[in-house]
């Protein structure tokens, strides 16, 4: 106490100014920014959320309309995947080879409505299905399967 009945007046003033402003810099940057990034993670991942589930839901959509028993093609796996693929504007990446009845491909980003409409067309002319799928959402309802295992 003594050491602050020692100071000037103006001393006192400067110490007081300068204690409020790191209260003001500790209450912003220790509350309130954590708070307001708290807030954008949960507004970011409300949007993901969103996006994945009109992207399920389009495929539902899709896939709901197919045969459950598709007659199968006499086409070869492989030749299907290509046919039906140039037929719908789907443009193959990356197509892998056979194996154990399974094709990896990659697909360039399309139109969702565009992948979708011709999977099920893979589905219902040679009763194809999806094995595996990691298929990523892009800007004005464009998709980008990065990796696509395709099965009979």
């Amino acid at each position: 106490m003594s050491w602050w009945h020692d100071l000037s007046a103006r001393e006192r003033l400067l110490i007081l100014i300068a204690g409020g402003l790191a209260g003001l810099l500790f209450l912003s940057l220790g509350i309130m920014r954590p708070l307001a990034d708290l807030r954008s993670d949960a507004a970011r991942k409300a949007s993901s959320a969103r996006d994945g589930y009109e992207l399920t839901a389009a495929a539902a959509a899709v896939a709901g309309g197919s045969d459950a028993t598709a007659p199968q093609g006499a086409a070869p796996l492989r030749q299907a995947i290509l046919e039906t693929a140039r037929g719908a504007g789907v443009e193959l990446a990356r197509i892998g080879s056979e194996n154990n009845g399974q094709i990896e491909i990659q697909v360039a980003a399309v139109s969702g409505d565009v992948f979708f409409e011709w999977l099920a067309l893979l589905q219902n002319r040679y009763g194809v299905s999806i094995a595996f799928a990691d298929i990523a959402r892009g800007e004005d309802g464009m998709v980008t399967p990065q990796v696509l295992v395709l099965e009979r």
